[in-house]
This record gives C-alpha cells, sequence and structure tokens, in this order.
C-alpha cells in the first residue's frame, strides 16, 4: 500500500501542472503583447512589468519603474488602463511596485507618482480641463486648454471611480475613497472622500 502511494503523488502533480499550464498560456500572450505595445510606443520602463494589453498614446515621454502592474480590468472589457501623453511636452511617470487596475491617466503637463501605489478599476488622472472653459462655443472646442501638473506620493490608495483633477498633490501613504472627486491637493497620512473629496480622518499605523 506504501508503495502505491508513492506513486500515484507524483502522477496528480504532473496532472495539476498539466491543467494550469492552458491558464497559464493566455496570460503569457497577454503579457507578451503588452510589451511589445511598450515598446512601439516608445515607453520606458524597467524590470517585471507585469499586466495586460493597454491604451498607450505617447506623443511626450513615459516612464514605468520596476514592478509595475497594469491591468486592463477584467481584460478590457469593463476598465481599461490607459497611459495617454498627448503632447511633446506631456510627461507621465510611475515608480516602482505599482498597480494599475482598470486607471486611465490622461496627462497634457505632468503626472507623477511615487512608489507603492495602488488604483482601483475607473480611476482617471488628468493634469488639464480637457476643453476650454469659456462659454464660447468655438473657444470651448478649439480654445488654449487649461493645465497643471499632479504630483502623487508613496504609498496612496486610490479607490475605484475617482477622478484625481488638475494641479492635485496627494502626500503619502493617504487613501482617496471610492468614488471620489479630488480637485483639492491632499496632505500625507489621510483619508479623504466625496464629491469634492473632503477630509475624513488622520491615518496611523
Amino acid at each position: 500500500m506504501v508503495s502505491r502511494k508513492r506513486q500515484e503523488k507524483p502522477v496528480s502533480q504532473i496532472k495539476q501542472k498539466v491543467l494550469l499550464y492552458p491558464r497559464l498560456i493566455p496570460q503569457v500572450f497577454r503579457l507578451f503583447l503588452l510589451h511589445i505595445q511598450l515598446r512601439r510606443h516608445g515607453v520606458i520602463y524597467g524590470k517585471k512589468v507585469r499586466g495586460n494589453p493597454c491604451v498607450i498614446r505617447n506623443k511626450g515621454k513615459i516612464e514605468l519603474g520596476n514592478n509595475v502592474f497594469l491591468n486592463s480590468y477584467p481584460d478590457g472589457e469593463l476598465y481599461k488602463t490607459g497611459l495617454l501623453a498627448h503632447l511633446n511636452s506631456s510627461l507621465i511617470r510611475i515608480g516602482d511596485n505599482c498597480s494599475l487596475n482598470g486607471t486611465m491617466i490622461h496627462s497634457r503637463y505632468t503626472v507623477i507618482i511615487g512608489s507603492n501605489c495602488m488604483f482601483g478599476p475607473g480611476v482617471v488622472i488628468l493634469d488639464n480641463d480637457s476643453h476650454n472653459t469659456s462659454i464660447d462655443p468655438e473657444l470651448r472646442r478649439h480654445g488654449k486648454i487649461s493645465d497643471s501638473p499632479v504630483r502623487i506620493g508613496d504609498n496612496v490608495w486610490v479607490g475605484m471611480r475617482s477622478i484625481i483633477m488638475k494641479g492635485v498633490q496627494i502626500g503619502d501613504n493617504s487613501i482617496i475613497a471610492a468614488g471620489s472627486i479630488v480637485t483639492k491637493s491632499v496632505p500625507s497620512d489621510s483619508l479623504f472622500g466625496g464629491n469634492p473629496a473632503v477630509f475624513i480622518k488622520k491615518l496611523d499605523k
């Protein structure tokens, strides 16, 4: 009986591996496509960048650190991750160990994100107004667009469907509650939420 158990154990391990391989193949293929996409658009990126194909437009400069996760969630059916540097002067810089799950970044100026940050599905980060705010229809469509840099510190967590507006700075370790619209800067170690986002409480260890 002992010898039979010893023979059956390796067989079950082989079966587990065989069942696992078909699941890994789509993931590996999507990762391969992501790396092709990053290189084709001239994105500068570090080691162990993971994820699946995103929306990328790079007229300026996009830089990704090490171990960045770009995930169109789930598989882009609901939320696409996007890195869009719209102008030659645009800069998107994302630090190490950041996770973007269905997060869109639109830059006409500068968006800088620190390390160890997490962004939920449906998060949008904008460093500009997208359109001119004049009441004149022609100017609203074709007039000068106001912009201001967005800077997000280290270890920041932005909840799903939140919007970070132009000129906002978010301090280290802060959390933005789901569904918030952040129009003003957020200090470090703070929980903000709502529309517009307001202070909720101070965070500690």
